[in-house]
């Protein structure tokens, strides 16, 4: 388990960690610890910086600063050679970083919110009736799953079409289902949308239901569901002729759709 507790605090962001890589030789003992212990090595403060990155999908520059340049040798010195790795060209290192430096905001939230970790994980252990060992544990990526702002899809598509209009929601699922889709990022599985086109018939919006009806029809062309909201959407425009071809096209995927059938006859009747 402090193991598993440590893991949970990953990353330089968590530690402030890792200090300036010497030049000339290995990285000295990490300083500017604040949520592992102090006394945690090097190579395991490296380890939990992998961990880290991959959760959020960063590299270290997110968090951590440049370290300052070497000055320059006197004049009357001759300049010593590069240091190995350092060079330009083929094995040329990555620049050295302050990884100590307080500078950039994101460390302070970063440890914040990894105590937060902790302090939830401590709860479940210390509340539920589970062994340890069967205690589901919260980690980075149980939120953020290689993203820094973990918001669900649901939210942004909502909050862009409110404050932006359709154009903007529609072309933002479009470039984040290309750059993330078989990741697990976000959430692009056919109910998605069609529950955002619920929830704006239920609130008065049948154009942006409309809108994300459409949008899904493009991912998932033979979704039933789809049909069946878009058929609610016609009808309560008034569109009774576009309904029903929205039913007949749901029966001509699932010709035994109960609620399809009786919901066509309505229309035809009126």
């Amino acid at each position: 388990m402090r193991t598993l507790v440590i893991a949970l605090t990953a990353g330089v962001l968590a530690s402030a960690a890792a200090p300036v890589a010497q030049r000339g030789g290995g990285a000295a003992a990490p300083t500017n610890l604040q949520v592992l212990p102090k006394d945690t090595p090097q190579q395991d403060v490296v380890a939990l910086m992998q961990q880290f990155t991959q959760a959020l999908g960063v590299q270290c520059i997110y968090c951590h600063v440049l370290a300052a340049p070497e000055p320059p040798p006197p004049l009357d010195d001759a300049p010593a050679p590069p240091a190995a790795g350092r060079g330009r060209g083929r094995g040329q290192g990555p620049p050295p970083m302050n990884y100590a430096s307080d500078e950039r905001p994101q460390k302070a939230t970063a440890r914040a919110m990894l105590r937060l970790v902790n302090d939830i994980n401590a709860t479940l252990r210390a509340r539920l009736t589970k062994p340890s060992s069967e205690v589901v544990a919260v980690q980075c990526a149980t939120c953020h799953r290689g993203i820094t702002d973990p918001k669900p899809l649901t939210e942004l598509l909502s909050r862009t079409m409110l404050t932006k209009g359709e154009g903007a929601a529609v072309a933002m699922y479009r470039e984040l289902r290309q750059k993330y889709d078989g990741t697990q990022a976000y959430d692009f599985r056919e109910p998605v949308l069609l529950t955002l086109a619920q929830q704006s018939l239920a609130t008065g919006k049948p154009d942006d239901a409309l809108a994300w009806a459409r949008l899904n029809l493009e991912v998932y062309p033979r979704s039933v569901g789809t049909y069946l909201a878009l058929s609610e959407v016609h009808t309560r425009k008034r569109d009774t002729s576009a309904a029903i071809s929205d039913l007949e096209k749901a029966l001509e995927i699932d010709p035994g759709n109960v609620q399809a059938k009786s919901q066509i006859e309505l229309l035809k009747k009126k």
